[in-house]
């Protein structure tokens, strides 16, 4: 099957640069957009000639490295080492979706990034689950590159520092055992267990399902993280993490341009309707009125 991109994309938004036209600080960047593909496209094998990070927005399909055929899907990320073949085939019931991006570590780049570059060259691939949400400075950097607001460059610097080193982390935190948080008990523990609460919820808002799946791992009983969260803040734990999930919520229908059902989908959420029920009681307004706000803020003024 050859490359068909006229014909198998939805949209194409890419942005490719000479080595040393586009740097910032320690990288050069080769790369950065995002493509929506037909389902049955493929984008032909071709070597990767650097590093190149992908997160997948929306459907399924399959990355192939040398011979290696590796099933993504949404919420996943699949990074290239340099010097690999490498082919892009979108499944067969539905479109694929991802941001992606190409670069390259420069002289300019300290020890930390010599460290990163040495584990993403470690094997040929490094795939993961997205868990620390790199979809959004993602979206946030293909928009300063859209935009070119006043200090677009400082921005763009630091979400790829953002977003390399939290690929980063991803891949090496995967195959460890998951971070158990212990804080003191003492009688003089209780700020500093509502604020390991408040940390919890903020770290981990795509995976929460229920206090008492938190409570466990926080190792305290459901009964007493309620009544001291509720104590401490004036505010029930279960409000707190509603309207966590809907400031997410906000930001994903913002940034993300990814549809309701799919933002119910990544915030745990059992239907749509719940999610509308829950983001309406706290906005004062379904989620479908906020995502026309926002086309309406962003059409072209000449329209």
């Amino acid at each position: 099957m050859k490359d068909k991109r006229a014909a198998g994309c939805h949209f194409h938004f890419d942005n490719n640069f000479a080595k040393g036209q586009s740097t910032f600080g320690g990288i050069d960047l080769y790369q950065i957009g995002e493509i929506c593909c037909e389902s049955g496209y493929e984008i032909a094998p071709h070597l990767q000639f650097c590093l190149e990070l992908s997160c997948i927005v929306s459907g399924s399909g399959y990355f192939i490295i040398d011979d290696q055929q590796v099933p993504v899907r949404e919420g996943e990320l699949l990074f290239n080492a340099a010097g690999h073949m490498h082919t892009i085939r979108t499944d067969t019931t539905g479109p694929l979706r991802f941001v992606y991006m190409g670069f390259m570590f420069n002289e300019e780049a300290g020890d930390e990034f010599a460290g990163m570059h040495d584990f993403f060259q470690s094997a040929p691939f490094h795939h993961a689950k997205d868990t620390y949400n790199l979809m959004m400075p993602f979206f946030r950097n293909i928009d300063e590159f859209y935009s070119q607001k006043p200090h677009s460059q400082i921005m763009i610097k630091n979400y790829l520092e953002e977003i390399i080193v939290l690929a980063y982390r991803t891949f090496t935190e995967k195959d460890g055992p998951a971070p158990r948080y212990a804080p003191a008990k003492s009688a003089h523990s209780v700020g500093y267990t509502v604020y390991s609460v408040i940390r919890y919820i903020d770290n981990h808002i795509f995976e929460l399902k229920s206090i008492r799946m938190m409570a466990e791992q926080l190792g305290y009983s459901y009964t007493y993280l309620s009544h001291t969260f509720k104590d401490k803040t004036g505010m029930t734990l279960q409000r707190y993490i509603n309207h966590k999930k809907v400031e997410k919520a906000l930001e994903l229908l913002k940034y993300g341009n990814i549809s309701i059902t799919q933002v119910a989908d990544r915030l745990q959420y059992e239907t749509v309707q719940s999610f509308s029920k829950a983001f309406s009681r706290i906005m004062g307004y379904p989620p479908s009125h906020y995502v026309a706000l926002q086309r309406e803020a962003n059409r072209p003024l000449s329209e």
